[in-house]
């Protein structure tokens, strides 16, 4: 049996100015002997199924907190927007075809509402875009609780 090794290293960072928040995310990974995983977890050659040997991934986002010039609240509302882009197969194994549907773009826009520090409310519509053509939207409601 061949041994299956993974690297992964990401970068990321956070900045905060009075009301505006930004951060940020990269990351890449490689799967050596990715030829040798493809092939014990059924995935034929030449199918675009396979999984690939090098990856990347990252996302960057701005939100602005309006309660922030309000003296004094413990709320937070903060609507924001975030840029994502990653490739699950920016590499495959010889022998493997790249799906262009694993390399993405996603956009999201909404806002968060915190009434209090442990409790958010968001709401985000994402557009969801990909080589393959066969990206799709979705809006979705959230509901969070920190203990």
């Amino acid at each position: 049996t061949s041994n299956i090794f993974v690297d992964i290293w990401e970068v990321h960072g956070t900045a905060k100015w009075v009301g505006l928040e930004c951060r940020g995310l990269f990351t890449q990974g490689h799967i050596g002997n990715a030829d040798a995983l493809n092939i014990k977890l059924g995935n034929a050659q030449g199918s675009n199924s396979g999984v690939g040997s090098h990856l990347f991934g990252g996302y960057l986002e701005a939100a602005f907190d309006v309660f922030s010039i309000l003296p004094r609240t413990e709320s937070y509302l903060a609507p924001f927007i975030r840029y994502e882009r990653y490739d699950t197969q920016k590499q495959v194994p010889t022998g493997w075809v790249k799906n262009p549907s694993n390399s993405r773009l996603e956009y999201t826009m909404g806002i968060s509402y915190k009434p209090i520090t442990q409790v958010v409310i968001k709401l985000d519509h994402q557009i969801f875009r990909n080589q393959g053509q066969t990206g799709v939207g979705q809006t979705n409601l959230g509901l969070g609780y920190i203990f």
